[in-house]
């Protein structure tokens, strides 16, 4: 399946700026737009992570659109943040950056946990990788990396740019590349070599 991890930059520092009762109605603010967009791409939201949220496109069902759906997703989450923003500029009086990392790769999906708490929640070594991806979005700022594995799981093709990674990076990633979304193109061919 396709997983969606997005994330707010700076978050503590602005927390710390704006008090507890309004960072609360920020996040719902936030979390309201973007969760509503991960159900339009018929993803869902699996769990809220502080100021972000992991995604899950395939689950409880696939198909062969998830990794398409999930780019769909984090293409319109990029360009509905000045929206977001114009809006949190006059509640809040501030504005917020944000990371998007997407990862595909085969994970364990269920209700986990015991008696008094059960979730039903993915595990697996590429949620580790969505997270190590967003790691890298700090230096695109309100940018969307994708995986190599989620670019050859997309049906059509968007447009994106190899990014750079350092040695230690890449050999935590197997090797893998990574790419920075720039367009959506559906006719555009992509082949990653």
């Amino acid at each position: 399946l396709t997983l969606l991890n997005i994330d707010i930059r700076g978050f503590s520092n602005l927390s710390r700026k704006i008090g507890s009762q309004k960072t609360v109605s920020l996040l719902n603010s936030f979390f309201s737009v973007m969760g509503g967009i991960v159900f339009k791409h018929h993803g869902i939201v699996d769990k809220y992570l502080g100021d972000g949220f992991l995604a899950l496109f395939g689950a409880p069902v696939s198909s062969t659109e998830d990794a398409d759906n999930a780019i769909a997703a984090g293409f319109e989450m990029k360009k509905s943040l000045d929206t977001v923003n114009r809006y949190l500029k006059r509640k809040f009086d501030t504005v917020i950056k944000m990371g998007i990392s997407i990862h595909t790769g085969e994970v364990v999906v269920g209700n986990i946990g015991f008696e008094q708490k059960m979730d039903y929640t993915v595990i697996g070594d590429p949620v580790n990788t969505v997270f190590r991806l967003q790691n890298l979005t700090k230096s695109f700022p309100n940018g969307v990396l994708i995986s190599e594995n989620t670019l050859r799981a997309t049906r059509s093709r968007p447009e994106v740019g190899e990014i750079k990674i350092s040695a230690d990076l890449e050999k935590e990633l197997g090797g893998m590349k990574v790419f920075e979304l720039l367009e959506r193109k559906k006719d555009k061919p992509y082949i990653v070599a």
